[in-house]
């Protein structure tokens, strides 16, 4: 028994409408739109990237969805601030304490 299954052919018409059709629905996720088309979500993604020049790769997002984006950056950010002032703040507590044992 054979254990890699044969990879589907789609025709260059298919991909660029699930292309168009996942440039002019921004809003769904590029997952859901691979599972409704029958297409594996990497295939999708990268005939996504291929069709798009470079630097022009992410889909067309709404004001709301970039404003989504930039907080969802500035917390990660913020967490790994706070994450190193609280490695700090230990480092110079046991430091102290260690200064004021002698």
């Amino acid at each position: 028994m054979e254990i890699q299954e044969m990879a589907k052919r789609f025709s260059p018409e298919f991909k660029q409408q699930a292309i168009d059709y996942a440039l002019s629905n921004s809003h769904e996720p590029i997952a859901t739109i691979a599972q409704k088309l029958g297409v594996g979500y990497s295939t999708l993604d990268k005939w996504i990237r291929e069709a798009n020049p470079v630097g022009s790769s992410k889909r067309q997002l709404s004001p709301e969805q970039q404003r989504i984006l930039e907080l969802e950056k500035e917390v990660k950010q913020l967490r790994e601030a706070n994450d190193i002032l609280k490695k700090a703040h230990v480092y110079f507590l046991t430091d102290h304490a260690k200064k004021s044992t002698r």
